[in-house]
């Protein structure tokens, strides 16, 4: 059973910031450290001073984690940053283009309890990312950023609810990022409408799309203030945490690849290369014409067409500017290469068939060296990972692919299995900054109080 909340949000004064979009940021994973630059001088109330700040000579008493709390702390002395005044569910809306095709992707921003909800997962996740959170976490008090949740609802019954509202009221945020996403924020305080929102959601499953270090970190943070005995009040309780829940069968939901560039493998062949994947794969050389169309875009409309065509392919693209598809001749190639008690969606994800039978079995690249990058790094947009082929001397060749459907991401799930890193991309980001949710603490329990003061 799901259970959500309503809560009194963290948001930015406008009056005193301006434009949000000086002060919000792609969320913290995104956020290296020229883009880190970039945004501690566009404002000096950008909200990377909180979510991730500079790395400078850190003691025990002054350190990244430390001067976030500092920040908030003089942030809402100072009238920056203020708590709205009622409880309330957020609609949240993205307006994007890609491939010169606008959308817009409906969410609504909330509180989900931890305790006696399930939020399946898909992916593994590291220590040193959750170690991170988690020290953030406890610096602050606070959920700084948003965990991104896919649900069912095929008859769009939440987004009629959320319509109701955007499409007769301005909104009380608005941000444009840093690709050209506007950012929409509006207010849900009608209990009528909110009690509607979790009716419709309760019997329902919650799936991570993003955010699963987030997710874990506030589990492990909810079970330490248990021990510890401090006492919150209202809906900002440490066991209810901050998501957005956008709807598996919204319009507006794409789920984008993640191209594999690699690099610095001894004594790669291109020749054996193709020798070894004819092994398992049908080979076809991609040809480039004189045409308006790029070879990123040629090289995505074959991929597209094979899986159509239900096929699971992948493109290489070579130093010599040569590329081919490959497509998997069987699906009993990953059986024979992935045995064991694993459902077939699994073990035939596109990322698993490039990870295992080509980056694995022919380059030797496993799965330890995808996590460390030694020998590959990520690529949204195929192109970026051709202009890096070409300019880098150590580079052998991009590997292309389709997303994940949005479908697999929910049967993995289910399943309880993990897809490998960097199997989904769900553009755009849900950025930070726009609302974050503080727990409202009021001191310790009595017994602790009682405890601690001994």
């Amino acid at each position: 059973m799901i259970k959500v909340f309503p809560f009194r949000g963290i948001r930015y004064n406008a009056e005193k910031i301006g434009d949000l979009s000086e002060v919000v940021t792609q969320p913290y994973d995104k956020i290296d450290d020229k883009l880190m630059e970039t945004y501690y001088k566009r404002h000096p109330n950008n909200f990377t001073r909180i979510i991730k700040a500079r790395v400078e000579p850190d003691t025990h008493e002054d350190n990244r984690y430390i001067r976030a709390r500092n920040y908030m702390h003089e942030w809402f002395n100072t009238g920056i940053l203020a708590r709205d005044q009622k409880p309330a569910i957020y609609p949240y809306y993205q307006e994007y283009t890609i491939d010169n095709v606008t959308r817009v992707r409906k969410g609504v921003t909330l509180l989900v309890n931890l305790r006696e909800t399930e939020v399946k997962a898909h992916e593994k996740t590291l220590e040193g990312p959750k170690a991170d959170r988690l020290n953030l976490q406890w610096a602050t008090g606070s959920q700084t950023g948003h965990i991104f949740i896919l649900y069912p609802d095929p008859e769009g019954k939440i987004n009629a609810i959320l319509d109701k509202t955007a499409s007769s009221n301005p909104p009380i945020a608005e941000a444009l990022d840093d690709f050209d996403c506007r950012h929409k924020l509006w207010t849900i305080t009608d209990q009528s409408d909110i009690s509607r929102v979790q009716e419709i959601l309760k019997p329902h499953d919650l799936f991570i799309a993003d955010g699963h270090h987030r997710t874990e970190t506030a589990r492990n943070y909810m079970k330490a203030m248990d021990l510890i005995g401090l006492d919150a009040e209202g809906n900002e309780i440490p066991e209810n945490c901050l998501m957005t829940l956008i709807s598996m069968d919204d319009p507006g939901l794409v789920v984008l690849p993640t191209h594999r560039y690699v690099h610095s493998v001894p004594e790669f062949d291109k020749h054996e290369f193709l020798r070894r994947a004819g092994e398992n794969f049908d080979e076809t050389e991609i040809s480039f014409p004189e045409t308006s169309l790029s070879r990123s875009a040629i090289i995505k409309t074959e991929l597209e067409k094979a899986q159509r065509e239900g096929k699971h392919a992948v493109a290489v693209y070579f130093k010599d500017d040569t590329a081919f598809l490959l497509v998997l001749r069987s699906e009993k190639v990953m059986k024979a290469l992935l045995p064991g008690d694993r459902s077939d969606t699994w073990r035939n994800l596109d990322v698993n068939v490039l990870h295992v039978a080509l980056l694995e079995d022919i380059l030797g690249i496993d799965a330890e060296k995808l996590a460390q990058q030694t020998n590959v790094k990520y690529y949204r947009e195929i192109e970026e990972g051709l202009s890096r082929l070409a300019d880098d001397p150590n580079g052998n060749a991009l590997f292309a692919m389709n997303a994940t459907k949005v479908s697999e991401v929910k049967d993995v799930a289910m399943a309880g299995e993990r897809m490998p890193q960097k199997s989904t991309d769900f553009f755009p980001k849900l950025i930070d900054g726009m609302i974050f949710n503080k727990i409202r603490f009021i001191g310790w329990k009595q017994e602790a109080g009682d405890f601690f003061s001994l």
